[in-house]
């Protein structure tokens, strides 16, 4: 373990070293009151470390380096394990990946909760959720993963994402919900050998189409069922 966390930060320094938060402009509060005390248990999930690295892989290999994808998964490996010792190592990305993490409130303050990862797994029901939580939080980070509960959040979460965000999509309409807007999607990047694939609870990935079978298959491993926006 400690051969993988000296690996880890010495790329995490090549390629995070700008980009650090301010925590002079920070305040820290969490709204739990207790932590969970135990660690998330693999125990009757078929869920593997090989299996992180190939669904980083087949989403964004075209954007990221084999050394890159090594470091993610081990990094994302790490959550789903010791989501306490993934929050102290690696807090600069823990904070980061909050979404809107920098959005500051009524009175100008940046708020945030001091122990992310640890957070998500204390409120989830079970270690499948708290998987599916980690995986999307850190891999919508990478811009490999998107999440919006209308039109408007889409289109938005679509921009950020690496396959798309040079890609032009239509303004949102006001009857547009988030299947809709990716279905409109998806006419526009099916044809370049991309798919758009949601879940029922709003996130969404992005991977070459002849890729979706084989990455929906390792994500249904924690219960994660994504397919094509109807």
């Amino acid at each position: 373990m400690n051969r993988i966390l000296l690996f880890i930060l010495v790329i995490t320094c090549n390629l995070n070293a700008l980009s650090q938060p301010d925590y002079s402009k920070i305040r820290f509060y969490s709204k739990i009151k207790e932590y969970k005390e135990i660690k998330p248990s693999l125990k009757g999930i078929d869920v593997k470390k090989s299996d992180v690295n190939q669904i980083i892989t087949l989403l964004g290999d075209s954007f990221y380096t084999e050394a890159e994808i090594v470091d993610m998964t081990e990094k994302i490996w790490l959550s789903f394990i010791n989501p306490k010792q993934f929050d102290y190592v690696f807090k600069d990305l823990a904070i980061r990946s909050i979404p809107n993490w920098n959005k500051k409130n009524y009175k100008g303050e940046i708020v945030i909760e001091p122990n992310p990862l640890l957070a998500l797994w204390t409120i989830a029901d079970n270690e499948k959720t708290y998987f599916q939580s980690a995986l999307g939080q850190l891999l919508t980070y990478y811009g490999l993963m998107g999440y919006g509960e209308n039109g408007k959040e889409t289109k938005k979460s679509i921009n950020k994402m690496l396959y798309t965000k040079t890609t032009k999509f239509r303004p949102v309409r006001s009857s547009d919900y988030t299947a809709s807007y990716l279905k409109h999607v998806n006419a526009i990047i099916n044809p370049k050998n991309l798919s758009v694939l949601v879940t029922t609870k709003y996130y969404f990935i992005i991977s070459k189409t002849d890729r979706k079978e084989e990455v929906s298959s390792l994500l249904k491993k924690i219960d994660w069922h994504f397919s094509m926006p109807q």
